[in-house]
Parts: C-alpha cells; structure tokens; sequence
C-alpha cells in the first residue's frame, strides 16, 4: 500500500510515540517495584538470578517476534526477520500503557508506515490474541491441583501433554506450516513465562518443592492470560495478583505470594528493556542491510 511521505512520517511517529510511552511507564513501574523490594536481604546471587531471569524473559520476547513473523507470512506478507523483531520489540513496550491495546495499535502503525496493508496486520492481531488465548487456556490442567484436593500432579502432566499436543497438530494440519510454528513459538513463550515466575517465586521464599513447579508454572501462565484479556489493565496489573492469591493461597501466605509477584514484575519489565534494545540493534541491522543494495 502505497503512502506519501507526510503519512508515512505521521504513521511512524505514532508508533514511536507508543514506544516511547511505554518506556515512561517502564520506568515509573520500575521505580514503584524498587519501593516494595527489601533490597538489603537479597544477595548477590539473588541479584545474579534477577539479572539471569531477566536477560531470559526478553529473549523469550523474540519467540513472539518470530511467531508474528510466521502469521505475517501466512497472511502473504513476508518480513524480514530483524524488521519483525524491530516492529515487535517498539512496539511490545506499549502495553505498560493503560489500556491494554496500545501494543497492538502501535505495531499497526508501524507496519502501515512500512507499506504493510491493515487487512493483514489487523488478522496477525487477531491470530496473536488467538494462539495466546487458547495456548493460556492449554496449561490449565497443570494447575489441577491447586485448585481440586487430592488430584495428583501426573493428572494434570498427561493432560496438559496430550492438550499441547492435539492443539499444534491440528493447527499444522488445517493451517499449515506457518500457523503450526507460530502456534509452537506462541506456547514456548508460554511455557517460558511460568518457568520465570516459578523461580521469582523461589527467590521470594515460596515452597522449593520441584513437584509443585509445573503446577505453579501454569498458575502464572492463567493468571497472565487473566491479566491480558482484561480490557484497561497495563500489562495485567492488579488482575494477575488477585488470581495468584486464589490458586497459590493453600501454599503459601499472601505476601510470600505478592513478593513473588514483585519479583516476577521486576524481572520481565527489565526484560522487556533489553528486548526494547534489542530491537532497536535489529533495526540498526536491518537499515544498514538495505542500504548495502
């Protein structure tokens, strides 16, 4: 599609303005998550797990870059690898903005300004919301036994398997290819996430007991999808605590639960920075890319 220069300026601005929002909120979250950690009890090797879990969870962003690349792609729109992870890393920033959408509509300005139609960027959204909704949904029966007495935990390990496992075969079989590794990319995240919060909730001084891991794990991805489905909420705040507090109530008190909370904020908005940066060192590659032809 087709723009003029004016657009294509205004179109961008939009979505670094997004971007540049978010970092602000960032920021101020950050700053908020500071005043509620008791800094002087964490160690050096907590700080090292901190820095560790973080520098994970933004990798972990570039697996949702690549599965918007792959449903781009199945809408007829190639992208180019670093422009993907660029346009998604400006834009992701976006959702520490009241509202819950901004993520989305930043990444629609920013690829109409790339020449991109809103037909395909609009369905991309609406696959994303999808896959993640539905890939939340899957690791409910992980959870199983927080929330139903004396069900044991292999229950929910088969079911949860077997549920992964019917849901990208079909994927792959009715939408082909594309869609099944953007499916696939979308759960690994996914999965990504509640190992993160697993160990936030370690560090925070939760039970150490490696049989309740998956459980929690899929508490945290229920929660997450609870906060991301909940229209005016940035980022989920408020709606994932309340959710933790209901499912890891019977394991832990409150506040070992809301600092595992904090913790687990603290570690994916830093997250979220590096994968900002590392987007725009994608961009700079890319630019410098397209200018060598």
């Amino acid at each position: 599609m087709a723009l003029d220069p004016s657009a294509r300026r205004w179109l961008n601005g939009v979505g670094a303005l997004l971007g540049l929002a978010g970092v602000v909120f960032v920021g101020n979250r950050l700053y908020t998550y500071a005043g509620e950690i008791d800094f002087q009890r964490m160690g050096v090797g907590a700080y090292a797990a901190v820095a560790a879990l973080a520098g994970l969870y933004g990798a972990s962003n570039l697996l949702l870059a690549l599965g918007w690349q792959r449903l781009m792609r199945h809408l007829g729109v190639p992208l180019s690898r670093p422009w993907a992870i660029h346009a998604y890393a400006i834009s992701q920033l976006a959702k520490y903005v009241p509202g819950n959408i901004f993520q989305f509509a930043g990444r629609q300005a920013i690829g109409v300004a790339a020449g991109i139609g809103n037909g395909p960027l609009a369905k991309s959204t609406v696959w994303e919301l999808a896959f993640l909704t539905i890939g939340g949904l899957l690791f409910s029966p992980l959870a199983l036994p927080l929330a139903v007495a004396n069900v044991p935990g292999w229950v929910g390990w088969i079911c949860f398997t077997a549920a992964i496992a019917i849901a990208l075969w079909l994927v792959a079989r009715v939408g082909g290819a594309d869609l099944g590794t953007a499916a696939m990319l979308y759960i690994a995240f996914l999965a990504l996430s509640g190992v993160v919060f697993v160990a936030a909730y370690h560090l925070a001084g939760g039970s150490r007991d490696f049989i309740l891991a998956p459980a929690i794990a899929g508490a945290y991805v229920i929660a997450w999808l609870a906060g991301l489905l909940t229209p005016g909420a940035p980022a989920g705040v408020g709606v994932r605590e309340a959710v933790l507090l209901f499912l890891l109530g019977g394991f832990s008190p409150g506040p070992v639960i809301l600092l595992a909370v904090v913790i687990g904020r603290m570690i994916t908005v830093i997250g979220d920075l590096l994968f900002f940066v590392g987007g725009q060192i994608a961009g700079r590659s890319y630019r410098t890319t397209q200018q060598q032809r």
